[in-house]
C-alpha cells in the first residue's frame, strides 16, 4: 500500500473517510433559532460546517449525475431559484441550482444550499416558470428548515455521508449504484412532517417572490397522475411520500376547498 490517500485500498479509503467526516462534523451542540420552523433547535453543525458538507456531497452528486450541458436551461433554473432564495428564510448561505442529465422525475436538496432537478422532471415542468419555481421552492424549504442536517445528526446520516464520499472517483456502474443508493437514503430520510412543512413553506416563498403559489398543487397533481398511470409493480424506492396528505394540506392553505373522493383513488406514496 502506498503512503498517500490515492494508493490506499478502497476498503481503507472508506474507513479513512469515515473518520475524517466524524472529525469534521463533530462539535459542541448549539442552540439556533430557525426562522423557517419558528422554533429553537439544537445543532451539532455550524452553518460553515453545513456548507462544507454540501460542497463535498455536491462533488459526488455531479460525478453520479452529470450536469446538463444546455447553458440556457442552467441559466433559467438559476434565475428562478435565486429569486426564490431571496424571498426565503435563509439568506446567510449561497444557493446553487442545477439541472442534471437524468431521466428520473425528481429533485433533491443537499445541505448548505445545493438544489438539483433531474432532467426528467425539468421536461415535465419547463413550460411554466411557476411550476419550475414550485419544485425549487420545495427543495429550498428543506434547506431553510435544515431537514437534511437534522437527519445527518443521526447515525443514519453518517452512513449516508460516508457512502457518498467514499465511492470511487472512477464512477463505474457499481460505484454509481452505491452513490445513488446513498442519495436516495438521504432523501428518503425526510419525515412526513418534513414534507408537509416544506410544502407549506414553498407556498409562502412562491407568494413572496411573485410566483403563483397554486403551482405547488399543480406539481403535486402531476406527480399523482403519473403515479396513477404507472403500471402496478413491486415496491421500489419512492422519494416523495404522502402525496394525498400533501395535496390536502396545500389545498387548505390555498383555500381551494377540502379534498375529494377522487383524490384517494389509485394512489400510493411517491
Amino acid at each position: 500500500m502506498k503512503g498517500d490517500f490515492r494508493g490506499m485500498h478502497h476498503k481503507y479509503r472508506f474507513f479513512y473517510l469515515c473518520g475524517l467526516l466524524v472529525f469534521l462534523n463533530s462539535g459542541c451542540a448549539q442552540q439556533y433559532y430557525n426562522v423557517a420552523t419558528q422554533q429553537e433547535e439544537t445543532y451539532f453543525y455550524s452553518v460553515d460546517k453545513e456548507v462544507r458538507i454540501g460542497e463535498v456531497l455536491s462533488v459526488q452528486v455531479e460525478r453520479t449525475y452529470p450536469v446538463d450541458n444546455d447553458a440556457l436551461i442552467q441559466q433559467r433554473v438559476d434565475q428562478i431559484g435565486q429569486r426564490l432564495a431571496a424571498a426565503g428564510d435563509r439568506r446567510e448561505i449561497r444557493y446553487y441550482f442545477k439541472v442534471v442529465d437524468e431521466k428520473e422525475v425528481n429533485a433533491f436538496a443537499l445541505p448548505g444550499g445545493y438544489v438539483y432537478m433531474f432532467k426528467g422532471l425539468w421536461d415535465k415542468v419547463k413550460d411554466s416558470d411557476d411550476r419550475i419555481a414550485a419544485v425549487l421552492a420545495h427543495e429550498i424549504a428543506h434547506i431553510s428548515a435544515r431537514h437534511s442536517i437534522k437527519r445527518l445528526q443521526s447515525a443514519l446520516g453518517y452512513n449516508v455521508l460516508t457512502v457518498l464520499v467514499a465511492t470511487s472517483r472512477s464512477m463505474n456502474s457499481a460505484a454509481k449504484a452505491q452513490a445513488m443508493a446513498g442519495i436516495n437514503e438521504l432523501i428518503l430520510s425526510y419525515s412526513r412532517e418534513d414534507e408537509l412543512q416544506s410544502d407549506v413553506l414553498a407556498v409562502r416563498y412562491l407568494s413572496k417572490s411573485g410566483f403563483d403559489p397554486a403551482a405547488v398543487l399543480d406539481v403535486l397533481k402531476m406527480l399523482q397522475q403519473m403515479e396513477r398511470d404507472r403500471p402496478i409493480k413491486a415496491m421500489s424506492v419512492q422519494t416523495h411520500p404522502y402525496l394525498t396528505e400533501r395535496m390536502k394540506t396545500v389545498k387548505e392553505i390555498l383555500n381551494r376547498g377540502s379534498i375529494g373522493f377522487n383524490d384517494y383513488i389509485n394512489t400510493s406514496s411517491y
